[in-house]
């Protein structure tokens, strides 16, 4: 395979060039520069025409090259990685065990990670698919590392390299064994591995070829529960957040954005001097903001000025209240094309079966909502070089979106990137929000601006996910299996990655999401992402319909209700509404939602985790709805006032296999639904870290049950309401539910399939069930809150 070896500088012609599996290492006269000590620096080669898009010069560094992997003479190693830590921590536990698998080395022997900045890192691509997309990178890169290294040692050890091994760090061979360090003291060794793809863009860098990989049969340290490191740090104080970072001679700022989606500037509010003496006022076309080197002084004389300022009027949003009826009825759907699922088949129009289900579901805006607000740092210099601290899923794309917004080339700028408040897939494309406004800021300003955004600004200014409404129509046959299932899904896309202080300041983006878009990612096209898993229905079709973002093509300053992806994104929107109206057909029929939905299963570890879902959350096997009160109550099974019932809802993701079941009580009188247990069961094929993969799950599991029971952006014709935790509540400790996650990976499984992410989704619809069980009565969009309730129960 032709590639390319980024030259670091100075090199003299190769003492040795050797073909490994499509990488190609090489051994350069420069021992001067090393000194004796070492090392072997893991490169990237973009192979064929990709050599053109190589990364731009400041990913490189000559004295730290950005490598994957550096195998020091010491044996330790230093893995890098453009992925950032949103809490998952994966890269600090997962990552480092994959690693160590494929080098054979204990996982203690990678000491130190670094991550996410874009002068100090290989891949770039944004922080999600962890394991079923970095995961593959980096098990690749560390297969040829390791094979690089045994190449080598078999030449020492005057072997045949079929007769060297690895196994806890000890390479041995021909009765003769050496540490990595070892193999590579006194060397300085590049190994360029094969790539494709473009460091800047959406996805980043993707290694190629097929080097040997060892087989999931003969893992050692993938499937133990490793402790996450960076948990010590944080509670002790000593991490760095990205609210911690400070420059010298540094302004603080805040941001006065309009007063709706669509306002423009009419006039700033005065700055006034004798109470803000050390205020600067900076308009940058509709955005406005204060800066001092007093950060209390910038947030008082920010809210001094946005009440004295004038915005224009602006109304072109339907108001929450009316969302579900202006998806169904105010929206022309021919101007995205229409896209049917791949699990599409029969007639279902010729359908009609004995009894039938019709029903519209509704999911409504959803909020990132971080704990604490987006903050970020800029420094733009007078040479034009741009570094930006910031907390982002996706650096290398930041990059792109700032040098767009700045008209310079993308080797100008510079993300570094901390630890920060997670928020949930809102900058997987990048830009959280205050990113770009500090750039803004520190360009006019001439010195390093510090933007944080105040919880108005948050709520008001950052994206949310889309909201769905879907038509569904089920028909049962006379033994009460599902003879048909049609679906149509209607909502605005998922992606818009236009940084908003570009944006009001009229500066270059990137397109909005619009039908000609030729990003699958940015573009109205809506997909269907929810994975069938009922492959014994004969008849399905499952319709995918996009529109326009709300308020976008209205709004004169093109901002409008802007969507953007979160966990599970678009599929939490499909699989609600299927889940619900699969219980509902169960109940229909007569039949056990848990044994319903085996019944229509026909993969096996569809069924399995079903199965073991039954068995772990001691489920109650009878038709929904649960008898009635009073005979409950005769049975000694509950209270008079309360009203019990349980919920199950299945999902497969990106070959992960998820169950569960929802345990909630009702109260009528108050319209309260407390969640009370929840189970989940999960088959995510190879499990790499048991004890963080548990924790991640419980906390997706009560991310969507905050959002089944609570969230929803509000809004009204010109702007966003929810402006804080009381205008947009989230689930409270007192609140939480009894939680147990049971991994249950199907016997020889050799995929690392989707892992925590898919928790969340399942919340909302296996708790819908539980509702429908409990009262009788079907509850069919989110959240439910008690005014909901009571209107549903009385209905």
């Amino acid at each position: 395979m032709n590639s390319q070896l980024f030259q670091f500088g100075g090199a003299q012609p190769a003492a040795i060039d050797i073909d490994i599996h499509g990488a190609r290492l090489t051994a350069l006269s420069r021992r001067g520069f090393l000194g004796t000590s070492g090392v072997l620096m893991v490169a990237l080669g973009l192979a064929g025409p990709m050599a053109a898009h190589a990364a731009p010069a400041n990913a490189l560094d000559a004295t730290q090259p950005a490598s994957w992997i550096d195998i020091h003479a010491d044996s330790t190693i230093t893995l890098r990685t453009g992925k950032c830590d949103f809490g998952q921590s994966s890269i600090y536990t997962a990552f480092r065990q994959i690693l160590a698998e494929e080098l054979g080395v204990p996982v203690e022997a990678i000491t130190q990670v670094i991550s996410g900045d874009t002068d100090r890192t290989p891949d770039g691509g944004g922080t999600f698919g962890l394991l079923r997309n970095a995961g593959g990178n980096l098990r690749k890169a560390a297969a040829y590392t390791r094979e690089a290294v045994l190449t080598l040692a078999a030449e020492r050890f005057g072997v045949p390299r079929a007769q060297v091994s690895v196994a806890d760090g000890v390479i041995r061979g021909g009765g003769q064994q050496a540490r990595y360090g070892e193999i590579v003291a006194g060397k300085d060794l590049r190994l360029t591995i094969p790539v494709a793809g473009e460091l800047t863009s959406m996805f980043g860098l993707v290694v190629t070829g097929n080097p040997p990989l060892k087989k999931p049969a003969d893992y050692t340290v993938v499937g133990q529960p490793v402790t996450n490191p960076i948990i010590r740090p944080k509670v002790s104080g000593e991490t760095v957040w990205v609210g911690d970072v400070k420059l010298p001679g540094m302004l603080h700022a805040r941001t006065i954005h309009p007063a709706t989606l669509g306002s423009t500037l009419i006039a700033p509010g005065k700055l006034d001097a004798s109470l803000f003496p050390g205020a600067k006022l900076v308009r940058l076309g509709n955005l406005l903001a204060v800066a001092s080197a007093n950060e209390w002084e910038a947030v008082q004389a920010a809210m001094a000025v946005a009440a004295d300022t004038k915005w224009s009027e602006w109304k072109g949003l339907p108001g929450s209240d009316h969302l579900q009826d202006h998806l169904r009825k105010g929206v022309d759907w021919s101007q995205t094309k229409a896209n049917k699922s791949n699990a599409s088949k029969g007639d279902v129009t010729a359908t009609q079966g004995v009894k039938q289900l019709s029903a519209n579901y509704f999911v409504p805006f959803l909020k990132h909502a971080p704990i604490g607000p987006t903050v970020s740092l800029a420094d733009v210099r007078p040479d034009g070089s741009v570094t930006v601290h910031t907390h982002t899923q996706n650096p290398q794309f930041l990059r792109r979106a700032l040098a767009l917004m700045l008209g310079i080339g993308e080797d100008k700028l510079v993300v570094r990137t901390y630890p920060g408040p997670g928020h949930f897939g809102r900058s997987n494309g990048g830009n959280a929000g205050s990113e770009d406004e500090a750039v803004l800021l520190s360009r006019a300003l001439g010195v390093p601006v510090r933007v944080q955004w105040m919880r108005a600004d948050d709520m008001q200014w950052s994206t949310q996910s889309s909201p769905m409404t879907a038509d569904i129509r089920i028909a049962l046959d006379a033994q009460g299996r599902i003879a048909a299932y049609e679906a149509i899904h209607s909502g605005p896309p998922m992606q818009d990655d236009r940084p908003i202080g570009a944006l009001l300041a009229g500066l270059p983006t990137m397109d909005a999401p619009h039908p000609a878009n030729p990003s699958p990612l940015h573009t109205t096209s809506m997909n269907i992402a929810d994975q069938w898993v009922y492959g014994a229905v004969p008849a399905v079709l499952e319709t995918g319909r996009g529109t326009y973002q709300i308020g976008e093509k209205e709004s004169p300053i093109r901002v409008g209700l802007r969507d953007h992806s979160m966990r599970t994104p678009i599929q939490f929107q499909q699989n609600f509404p299927r889940e619900v109206a699969i219980s509902e057909a169960a109940a229909l029929a007569g039949i056990d939602a848990l044994q319903f939905r085996i019944d229509h299963a026909t993969d096996p570890r569809v069924r399995a985790v079903l199965e073991r879902l039954r068995v772990e959350a001691a489920w109650d096997s009878r038709p929904s709805p649960a008898p009635a009160p009073k005979a409950r109550a005769k049975a000694g099974k509950a209270g008079t006032g309360v009203l019990r019932g349980r919920g199950v809802s299945v999902m497969l993701r990106d070959h992960g296999y998820w169950a569960c079941a929802a345990h909630i009580a009702v109260t009528p009188a108050t319209g309260v639904v407390r969640v009370e247990r929840m189970t989940l069961v999960v088959d995510p094929g190879i499990v790499v870290n048991p004890l963080q993969l548990k924790r991640q799950a419980q906390a997706g599991c009560l991310m969507g049950v905050s959002a089944a029971l609570h969230e929803e952006v509000r809004f009204d014709q010109g702007a966003i309401t929810s402006v804080d935790w009381q205008s947009y509540p989230i689930l409270t400790m007192a609140e939480m539910p009894e939680l147990k996650v049971v991994l249950a990976p199907a016997s020889g499984s050799d995929i690392y399939g989707q892992g925590s992410e898919s928790a969340n989704a399942l919340a909302a619809p296996a708790i819908a069930g539980a509702f429908l069980d409990a009262t009788g009565k079907a509850i069919r969009r989110i959240p439910l809150t008690p005014e909901y309730v009571k209107l549903a129960l009385r209905g």
